[in-house]
């Protein structure tokens, strides 16, 4: 679809609202109580710009029977699927690629809380894949209290 097609599109199609997108990018790239956003900054306009593009060229190839049983649901996930995939396009920070991989995991910088070693700042991530070809993240961390550095690994979902 040629530049000038997709703004003709982009008037003329009611199927997506604006609001949808405000709210969408607002949720993923101010964070919240829960979530902190997995984007830098330094992306977050070009991938607005990327994820708004590729999502509306996916609208334009519906049908209108396949709108009328698209559920919000799975318009929302078709949205976030292309969001974190255009993300992944744009960086090439290995760190970046695994907070936008698995953005709940934890990160650089962060406080982790261990019975054994107490508080613990998260200094180095990486995955990796072991001998039961499951993957991992091993993240290596620095005692706060006993300025000990150790490692520890989360088995990631598939």
């Amino acid at each position: 679809m040629t530049d000038n097609e997709f703004k003709i599109f982009i008037k003329e199609q009611d199927f997506i609202g604006s609001d949808f997108f405000e709210e969408s990018f607002k949720f993923w790239f101010e964070g919240n109580e829960h979530i902190r956003t997995p984007f830098p900054k330094k992306i977050q306009e070009d991938l607005k710009e990327k994820t708004f593009r590729v999502f509306m060229e996916w609208v334009f190839e519906l049908s209108e029977k396949e709108k009328t049983k698209l559920e919000n649901e799975e318009i929302v996930e078709t949205f976030e699927m292309i969001l974190f995939n255009q993300a992944m396009d744009l960086v090439s920070d290995e760190d970046h690629k695994i907070t936008i991989c698995y953005p709940f995991l934890p990160r650089l910088g962060d406080v982790v809380d261990d019975k054994e070693k107490g508080a613990s700042k998260v200094i180095g991530r990486k995955l990796d894949v072991n001998k039961d070809e499951k993957k991992y993240l091993k993240v290596k961390l620095k005692s706060e209290t006993v300025l000990q550095e150790w490692e520890t690994e989360f088995e990631l979902p598939a």
